[in-house]
């Protein structure tokens, strides 16, 4: 994983100030730091119960979550399209549709974060609420450190 290059991408004057004047792992208006990663299988995460030790919330999406999921429920279908259709139905209605959308939600998280960051590749070690990337690096340790130094060095 050391070979990955990483780059930091920052956005926005705000980021810039905030970043300048408050330590992790508070904001300025006193809410807990969440670092959101997007990885995959191939891409495992490290450090998160360090990082998570240090105060930080580490939200991990997993990529890789969308395909288990439509590959569960593709299992044991029957090869008939309708018959298929109504048996996927009946296992929706069985689990309720609550317990469905959460499943979806879940397994497809790392997309939605993806677009709303603007994450063009990952993995990626998103910092506050989006303005800040760290892409390249899976250790959570070594993310959170790349991006201290940037903190102390972009006032």
């Amino acid at each position: 994983m050391t070979s990955i290059k990483f780059m930091i991408i920052i956005t926005g004057l705000a980021a810039s100030v905030m970043t300048a004047v408050m330590p992790l792992p508070v904001w300025a208006d006193g809410h807990a730091i969440v670092v959101e990663v997007i990885h995959s299988d191939a891409f495992p995460l490290t450090g998160v119960d360090a990082v998570a030790g240090q105060g930080i919330e580490v939200k991990p999406y997993n990529l890789d979550d969308a395909e288990r999921l439509t590959a569960h429920l593709a299992t044991g279908l029957p090869p008939n399209q309708e018959q298929a259709k109504a048996a996927l139905e009946r296992r929706f209605k069985e689990q309720g549709m609550e317990a469905v959308q959460a499943q979806f939600t879940q397994a497809f998280q790392g997309q939605i974060v993806g677009v709303q960051y603007e994450i063009d590749r990952y993995p990626a070690v998103v910092f506050d609420r989006g303005e800040a990337v760290v892409y390249g690096v899976t250790d959570l340790n070594r993310a959170v450190a790349i991006y201290r130094e940037w903190r102390r060095n972009n006032p």
